[in-house]
């Protein structure tokens, strides 16, 4: 499909010729396509298909919402300029889904190479006729489909440049010179960048140095050919010579948009005015560059779908790029990373070029850059097509049995979810409620600022001193219709306004009254309305009615022949202004849904920026997706665990309670087939809540019966003795350097089924003293004399001293804290573990933010099993720790 319409517009001799048949034939075949890609997909073998899931194509649901919209503006349009419009963007919206839908083990390399591949050849060809016919000609291949063809050939061929070849950077060259000489002026800037970009990619500071010395030096180089090649300095410089940022640069009329588009705003602000009906607004059909109209593809949706078609287009644009984005970071294999990178820099490419050209009703754009996005949207949960290779058993340390090569990617990960969209945007209401409230007070602020203004309007009828000959009669309606416009711009010149001065004794110069005056001819007809914009309601209606009458003597004047007794045209008074009422400007309404809509839209892309650039871990799902191993439990996040750590205590059902009990109950399925006798608790960073988590998960082991050591061997940072309330003086530095017996410093904590060996005086060298032989003998003693040993230690990442302690113990617990610490950390933690061959247990998300139930109690518990546990015999703790311990001084020290 992709070669056969590119074939089709390139052979096209006109500029524009089979543009649109080839626009409904993909619009015919998408919807023919379409039901069935959408519930069937290919397995990658010729001929064989399996059903799935209908939504299978994982569209931005913002742009079906868009497609909605336009259905249901081109039914109640019910025009040709409406089908077309609709037939374009529902083409667009089809292929993307097919595209998605239908996806092989080898489409992302054929999809680019074929665009690279027919855009090299367009490119060679043009070349080579810009040899005969110079630049910009339309003679072989019309510059602006090959303009367009070969940026679009840039996003392929860029993913696919091997830079370290010789001849790596020809294809990009030949391409971006064939930009330059198609006269392109907005696509040969985005090929620019695409090639610095491809340039600079990857260098060291030195080498991006002296890529951007040569930059500049060719962009200097580029700007002396424009100017002084004549073909280019017309296209680039002299064709309209409108002001941009201060730089002389030709628009071909496009300047004049914004004004078209702000009359349009304040006309029909919310739904526009139907799709299709920008072309209305063309002055001169014969001539598209005499007025500037909706050209490109924002301004258009604007006038034609309003701020809602707007938004809906922005967000779908917006979602459609961070999926590429996000699908790019977790590409299984080079030949995704390759699709996903090229539907990036498609999608960047595009908003750049639809500033000023709507594109997607070219064909010969709309097609590639679906099957583009499309194919990398369609990658997103596919596996990597390596060759089979046999499965490993399960690894006891990381709990999975998956091949290392073999990858599976989750199209949660890859693909936009509109709800983890809606709880992002929930999780940061404060930025949008911030920046819409800043949107509407500048809009607030703007209007009361604004002086208001007050529109009085007079209006001329022209007609010609005739006889009543028919023929005559005719002759002078079209004379007046050929004249009228010129008349309207003689109405605000400054020497009607000098007039106007003279005439009213006016205070003003000629050069403020003649801003102030506008005139414009109805279409079709002979009047002409004047109108006259001012602070001054009366004054207003004054210098209206004075300049009707002062053109009228002017036009007069200038159509007198001198010897003959009258002028040919006669200008008459129709209508006479009157001070107005109410005043045109400053609108407060609608000032305050513009600062509204603006504002909650930066509001919503500034929570999306910050959500996305956000790496850290929040849910249960983003824990296991970054780790790939078991999460324990999720602690919810509780205002008063700083004042109150202890959450477990008997009769406790707090949300914070079950959930460490919860902790506890997955804890035991964590490896049935292996007994866990001394687990280490450890973070990744400093204040995850490990410390936390490590006493309530000993107190509700102790609390469900069985026998509970724990210990701090956070030698960094020791806080179980404070959270227990225990003296922590003597403790397991005194155990290891020989100073006290272990009966001598273990301390009875809150719960009779638990003892705590606190961490004692803080060494010198803890890395060292947890590494040693000594330290592996007392864990083996815990072991034999405790059901389960719960060892407190340090975070992984700032110091080496858990990488000591984790190979001599059963397992390990990875606790996280939600919203604070970043995937790559605990990835990091993770793969600091797997180093030393530790068994890694589970991961336990703490001070989670959570809604609804999840985030509190259920409100009842199981008192009579707790009742049972209590009432039956508690199992005997190792001799020497008495009942009396938490009262005897001399427990408790070294």
């Amino acid at each position: 499909m992709l070669a056969a319409f590119w074939v089709a517009a390139g052979g096209s001799l006109g500029t524009y010729g089979l543009n649109a048949p080839a626009t409904g034939l993909v619009f015919l075949a998408a919807m023919l396509v379409l039901p069935s890609a959408l519930y069937f997909r290919s397995d990658g073998n010729v001929g064989t298909l399996e059903p799935t899931n209908p939504w299978r194509a994982r569209l931005p649901w913002v742009l079906w919402g868009f497609a909605v919209l336009v259905v249901v503006s081109a039914l109640s349009m019910r025009t040709y300029a409406a089908v077309q419009n609709g037939a374009v963007y529902l083409s667009f919206v089809a292929l993307l889904a097919i595209a998605a839908a239908w996806t092989s083990a080898g489409s992302p390399m054929l999809v680019l190479r074929a665009v690279r591949a027919v855009a090299v050849v367009l490119a060679l060809v043009y070349l080579a006729s810009v040899l005969v016919y110079g630049p910009g000609n339309y003679v072989v291949i019309p510059a602006r489909l090959l303009g367009e063809s070969v940026w679009i050939g840039m996003v392929a061929a860029v993913p696919l440049t091997d830079r370290k070849s010789r001849w790596g950077y020809a294809v990009p060259l030949v391409l971006l010179a064939a930009d330059v000489f198609s006269l392109s002026r907005t696509s040969s800037a985005v090929c620019a960048l695409l090639f610095l970009g491809l340039v600079a990619k990857g260098r060291s500071r030195k080498e991006l140095g002296k890529v951007l010395a040569v930059s500049a030096v060719v962009g200097c180089s580029a700007w002396l050919v424009i100017t002084r090649y004549e073909p280019l300095r017309n296209r680039f410089i002299d064709n309209d010579g409108a002001s941009m940022a201060g730089v002389r640069v030709g628009t071909s009329g496009r300047s004049d948009l914004w004004a078209t588009t702000w009359e349009s705003i304040q006309t029909s602000p919310w739904i526009g005015h139907g799709i299709g009906s920008a072309g209305n607004l063309l002055a001169d059909p014969a001539n598209p560059a005499d007025l500037g109209h909706p050209h490109n593809d924002y301004l258009r949706l604007w006038h034609d779908l309003g701020l809602l078609g707007l938004a809906l287009w922005l967000a779908a644009f917006a979602a459609l790029g961070i999926g590429a984005y996000r699908r790019r970071r977790h590409a299984a294999n080079q030949a995704d990373w390759a699709i996903h990178q090229a539907a990036l820099l498609a999608l960047i490419g595009l908003s750049l070029n639809i500033l000023t050209s709507n594109l997607l009703v070219y064909a010969f754009v709309m097609v590639p850059i679906a099957v583009i996005v499309g194919t990398s949207m369609g990658r997103a949960d596919i596996r990597d097509e390596a060759p089979a290779r046999p499965r490993t058993p399960r690894d006891p340390r990381t709990g999975t049995g998956q091949s290392p090569g073999r990858r599976r990617l989750d199209p949660r990960k890859h693909t936009v979810d509109l709800r983890c969209y809606f709880r992002a945007l929930a999780r940061r209401w404060l930025t949008i409620l911030l920046m819409t409230s800043a949107g509407l007070g500048c809009a607030v602020a703007a209007t009361l600022a604004a002086t208001p203004q007050y529109q009085a309007t007079a209006q001329i009828f022209v007609s010609a001193r005739t006889t009543t000959d028919i023929t005559q009669l005719n002759q002078g309606s079209s004379f007046s219709l050929a004249r009228v416009e010129s008349y309207a711009d003689v109405v605000s010149s400054p020497r009607v306004a000098a007039a106007v001065v003279d005439a009213l004794g006016l205070p003003l110069s000629p050069e403020y009254v003649a801003q102030r005056i506008g005139a414009r001819a109805k279409p079709d007809t002979v009047l002409i309305d004047i109108t006259v914009t001012d602070p001054d309601p009366v004054l207003a209606a004054r210098i209206a009615n004075a300049a009707a009458a002062e053109a009228g003597k002017f036009i007069v004047g200038l159509e007198t022949t001198p010897g003959r007794g009258s002028a040919p045209v006669h200008i008459g008074v129709t209508r006479s202004a009157s001070p107005p009422a109410e005043p045109v400007s400053p609108r407060p309404y609608l000032n305050a849904a513009l600062g509204l809509f603006a504002g909650l839209l930066a509001g919503i892309c500034l929570a999306m920026v910050r959500h996305n650039l956000d790496t850290s871990v929040r849910t249960e799902d983003e824990l296991k997706g970054a780790t790939a191993l078991p999460v324990l439990g999720v602690i919810p996040f509780d205002k008063r665990a700083q004042a109150d750590p202890l959450a477990v205590r008997p009769g406790a059902l707090s949300g914070r309670a079950e959930a460490f009990r919860l902790v506890r109950t997955n804890l035991r399925f964590a490896q049935v087939d292996r007994q866990q006798q001394v687990i280490v608790v450890t973070s990744a960073l400093p204040g995850e809540g490990k410390t936390n988590t490590a006493v309530n998960l000993a107190l509700s082991l102790a609390e469900a019966g069985q026998r509970v050591c724990l210990v701090d061997a956070d030698l960094r940072n020791p806080c179980v003795a404070k959270t227990l309330g225990l003296v922590q003086s003597a403790g397991l530095t005194t155990l290891l350097i020989g100073h006290a017996e272990r009966d001598d410093v273990l301390q009875r904590g809150t719960d009779d089924n638990l003892v705590v060996l606190t961490s004692g005086p803080i060494p010198p060298n803890p890395a060292e003293i947890l590494a040693s032989m000594r330290m592996r003998q007392i864990l083996e003693d815990l072991g034999r004399d405790f059901d389960i040993v719960i060892v407190d230690s340090a975070p992984l990442l700032p110091v080496a001293d858990t990488l000591g302690l984790a190979p001599i113990v059963d397992g390990a617990i990875l606790v996280v804290r939600a919203g604070r610490t970043r995937a790559d950390s605990v990835e990091a933690a993770i793969g600091a573990l797997r180093g030393v061959s530790a068994s890694i247990l589970g991961t336990v998300l703490s001070m989670a933010q959570l809604s609804g139930a999840r985030g509190y109690g259920y409100g009842y518990g199981n008192p009579g099993a707790r009742e049972a546990a209590s009432d039956r015999p508690k199992p005997p703790l190792p001799r020497s720790v008495h009942s009396d311990a938490s009262e005897s001084s001399s427990s408790r020290r070294a």
